[in-house]
This record gives C-alpha cells, sequence and structure tokens, in this order.
C-alpha cells in the first residue's frame, strides 16, 4: 500500500499485517511515541506527558499487550510495516475489539502502575473512559477502535486511514453495523472525516498532577448503514 497519489512527494510504501506476540515491543513503543508526541495538544495538556510511563520504558504496556494477546479473542491488533534503509519497521499500529454478541461493559479496576507513572492519575483517567463505555455501550453488539497510533516522522501517508478501514471492513464481515471509539485532539479530524460523530465527552484535570488544565476526550459512535 501507499499513499494514494504516486506522484506525491509525500509517498511511503507500506504493508498492513497482522500484530504477532513478538511484535508486542514494537507496537508498545509506537504508541507510546505517538501519544507523547501530540501535535495538536500542548505538552502539559497531555496525559502521555504528564501522567503515563515515558516511551522509554513500556515494559507494563508490552506485558499487557502480551496477555491480551493470548487470552482476549475480541482483540485484534494490525501492524504497518515500512522498509527504512533496508529493514522493516512498525511505523503504526491500531487495536481494535469486536463484539459480534452483546458485551457487558465492567467499570474500570484500578491497576498497580510502574513508579514513573502517576498511577492514581492514571486509573482516574482511564476510569473517566471506562464509565463513558459502559453508559453508551454496554449490552450491545459493537466494534471498538481502543488504539489508533502512528510514529510521528510517518504521519501524513494515509497510514491512520488505511488502518481505520480495515477495522471497520473486518467488523461489517461480522455483522456489526455500531463503532465506538474515544477521539484525543490529534484523531479528532481524522474520525470525523470517516463519519464518526460526538456522543459525549469528559474532562480529566490534570492541574493536581502537575499539568495545565483539562483534557478532554470525546465518546464517538458512528453508525454504519446495510448498504455501505
Amino acid at each position: 500500500m501507499s499513499n494514494p497519489d504516486p506522484s506525491s512527494p509525500n509517498r511511503l510504501d507500506y504493508k498492513i499485517l497482522p500484530a504477532t506476540q513478538s511484535d508486542c515491543a514494537a507496537i508498545a513503543q509506537v504508541e507510546a511515541l505517538s501519544n507523547f508526541n501530540s501535535s495538536k495538544t500542548a505538552p502539559r495538556c497531555n496525559p502521555a506527558q504528564v501522567i503515563f510511563p515515558p516511551p522509554d520504558d513500556v515494559s507494563s504496556r508490552t506485558k499487557d499487550f502480551s496477555e491480551k494477546t493470548q487470552n482476549d479473542p475480541s482483540m485484534k491488533i494490525w501492524k504497518a510495516v515500512a522498509t527504512v534503509d533496508g529493514v522493516d519497521k512498525i511505523v503504526a499500529m491500531t487495536v481494535w475489539h469486536f463484539y459480534p454478541e452483546p458485551k457487558i461493559v465492567d467499570d474500570w479496576k484500578d491497576i498497580d502502575w510502574p513508579s514513573n507513572a502517576q498511577g492514581e492519575a492514571c486509573n482516574g483517567f482511564i476510569r473517566g473512559m471506562a464509565s463513558l463505555r459502559k453508559k453508551h455501550m454496554s449490552g450491545k453488539e459493537f466494534g471498538h477502535l481502543q488504539v489508533l497510533a502512528t510514529l510521528p516522522e510517518y504521519r501524513g501517508y494515509g497510514i491512520g486511514s488505511t488502518l481505520i478501514k480495515i477495522g471497520l471492513d473486518e467488523g461489517r464481515g461480522m455483522g456489526l453495523h455500531t463503532f465506538w471509539l474515544e477521539a484525543s485532539n490529534d484523531g479528532y479530524p481524522l474520525y470525523r472525516k470517516f463519519g464518526f460523530e460526538d456522543v459525549e465527552s469528559f474532562e480529566f484535570d490534570l492541574k493536581k498532577y502537575g499539568g495545565d488544565g483539562p483534557v478532554r476526550v470525546r465518546t464517538m459512535r458512528k453508525v454504519v448503514g446495510a448498504d455501505e
């Protein structure tokens, strides 16, 4: 795959593949670097820079991915691989969950975080997202785009759009018509382009943890018609 316009100077050849167990550290690194290097959020308003572990330590997230790839049949992870200086490199990734049977969404259960994170804040931030998932998604059949991440230097090549399309196609193949996600400032314009609409948002106050003001996360939904 590549940028749709072959004459464009911003052209990158890449391939989309299912991620494997051996990719867990690499995809955790891509996620962390993407979140840390937000292009539309000031550093002190970015949860990845204020409360979560730094991108040079993805050990806990790697373990999380490793366990879930083995034990969570609802989860699918795709990776975008580009050849850089003759070496294949994972430059983007996405995590989707698909529930073709009604899914009961539970409250967030606090977990232990590494010492280089603000654990109370991390749990509180995720708890806010989980509460909206429970409110709007519980008991329904749906697909959920949990993560979409691209390394900063590989943005602008259309990789994110490709990964969204793959997830939507996968869900439609399972008979799903409703898709959900939580949007940051960076992803919001792209999700709107794909027909996701705002449902509800929550704000998390980073001032309590050394940041600047509240950060807003939007819950969004896309309903796909039978003819799409």
